[in-house]
């Protein structure tokens, strides 16, 4: 057994082997060779392999590397596992081998279905994901390598005019300049936040490092979907104690949304979605209350609702009206804190099956209207006159219009919030989610249903569109 003195810390080590690499390895190697550890800096870091996170490459540039990725070629073709090399690391540049990736529902159809929005760049597909600090680039300070670091698909520069108002999660600072990261047969591939991939290349602005037990599978949930539903009830949405809270949508982000008001003392959950075991599993994490929205299907304009007053409803809608007679307070009488009609709260984690002009069914199952909009309706008109309602989804088509009655618009005391991203500042709330996961609060565990490894991450997307699990998650290392 190694005395105390000459014991050797992982994170010196890997400091150590960085340090020697960017000291030695830039100034006897042109700037697009490829930059190895020394001998002894390898040797250190093949003892640290064994201790669960990747080993390092001691160095500030990775130009040249080979790594496996899962690479959108173009906008018509899907994508599919090519070999990349990688370029120089510049700037704020942090290189993470990935551990975990979650796949994301709203890129589903950039893989498996022609889509407008596919970009028309070669591009690594992802939205974020885990892994280890490999190399920074020269520019970066809050990054070390061997950290673990979750990458989220939400950037927090702190600098820019969202930021610096207190909406980080709106930021305006994508992660620098969209220039390429790697090449393919000569042709420059761009990554963003690419999780699909051995190795992401992105700006240290998207990367939070973390220090906890939790498992990079588990975190992985953080990138993206879990930030926005927790977001949502934990940020944005003022859930009291004692509220009234219902989510449209039990997939990961709805049931990220689940959780989070549970966390903050709902009184009442009600969790509205069509899949059976979805539901189940929202009772589990804290749901009061499920509904089928097939069962209450009947919505019918009512003849001059919505008219002239701005409190009338212009639907008489059988799932509205079920859910506010859930919601009812044990008096009616104004002059006795009576008198409320909906929810507190309304959050919106539904999103649609249509991907541009495409129209997929789930095996799973869906919801009665596929674009959509009839929820975002029933959403609006559910909140009470005082309450609190939030949309989180996004690709809805283009020339549809939600509708409101334009004295409820003008002259409504509804709250209304929008943004993919909850209302989460990376920075400040995503160590406060991992700590709730690490003392057993928020469950990430029973949200990352399966796991696949890089070269099947095409089925990954496939079960993840088909709803058949909550979320798939893809290991590129493992």
């Amino acid at each position: 057994m190694a005395s105390k003195s000459t014991r050797i810390s992982r994170r010196r080590v890997l400091k150590t082997a960085g340090a020697a690499a960017v000291g030695t390895g830039a100034a006897l190697l042109g700037e697009g060779a490829l930059a190895h550890p020394s001998t002894d800096a390898r040797g250190a870091l093949s003892e640290v392999e064994g201790q669960g996170q990747a080993p390092a490459i001691g160095t500030n540039t990775q130009a040249g590397r080979r790594v496996r990725a899962f690479v959108k070629l173009d906008s018509t073709e899907p994508p599919t596992v090519q070999t990349i090399t990688l370029r120089r690391l510049t700037g704020r540049q942090v290189a993470v081998r990935t551990e975990a990736a979650q796949t994301c529902y709203s890129s589903v159809g950039q893989v498996l279905l022609p889509s407008p929005t596919a970009p028309q760049n070669i591009t690594v597909v992802g939205h974020g994901g885990v892994g280890i600090v490999e190399a920074v680039g020269p520019e970066v300070s809050a990054i070390q390598v061997g950290d673990r670091v979750i990458v989220n698909f939400h950037s927090t520069c702190g600098w820019c005019y969202s930021c610096v108002r207190g909406r980080a999660d709106q930021c305006l600072n994508g992660g620098g300049p969209s220039e390429a990261t790697a090449d393919l047969n000569g042709k420059p591939v761009f990554s963003g936040t690419s999780g699909m991939t051995e190795v992401m290349v992105v700006y240290q602005e998207k990367c939070l490092p973390v220090f906890t037990s939790v498992s990079p599978v588990e975190l992985s949930m953080l990138t993206c979907v879990g930030n926005c539903g927790l977001g949502m009830t934990m940020t944005k949405v003022p859930v009291e104690a004692g509220s009234d809270v219902v989510v449209f949508g039990a997939g990961p982000v709805g049931l990220h949304a689940v959780q989070g008001a549970r966390i903050k003392g709902a009184a009442r959950i009600i969790a509205v979605e069509p899949i059976a075991y979805r539901r189940d599993l929202a009772s589990k994490l804290g749901a009061t209350d499920v509904v089928d929205p097939w069962r209450y299907n009947e919505r019918r304009r009512r003849p001059g609702g919505g008219g002239g007053t701005g409190t009338a409803d212009e639907f008489d809608d059988a799932l509205v009206n079920h859910i506010r007679d859930l919601c009812k307070l044990s008096t009616d009488r104004t002059w006795a804190t009576g008198g409320r009609i909906g929810p507190d709260h309304v959050i919106e984690a539904v999103g649609g099956d249509r991907y541009g002009n495409v129209l997929i069914k789930p095996a799973a199952g869906s919801g009665p209207d596929p674009s959509g909009m009839t929820v975002l309706h029933q959403c609006w008109e559910l909140v009470s006159r005082v309450g609190t309602g939030i949309s989180g989804s996004i690709g809805f088509p283009n020339d549809q219009r939600v509708q409101i009655p334009p004295n409820q618009f003008a002259d409504s005391s509804k709250h209304w919030w929008a943004g993919t991203a909850g209302g989460t500042h990376t920075r400040r709330d995503v160590p406060r989610y991992v700590r709730l996961a690490e003392v057993g609060k928020l469950d990430l565990k029973a949200l990352a249903s399966r796991t696949y490894p890089l070269n099947q991450t095409t089925e990954a997307y496939r079960v993840a569109m088909n709803r058949e699990v909550v979320a798939t998650i893809v290991t590129p290392t493992t």
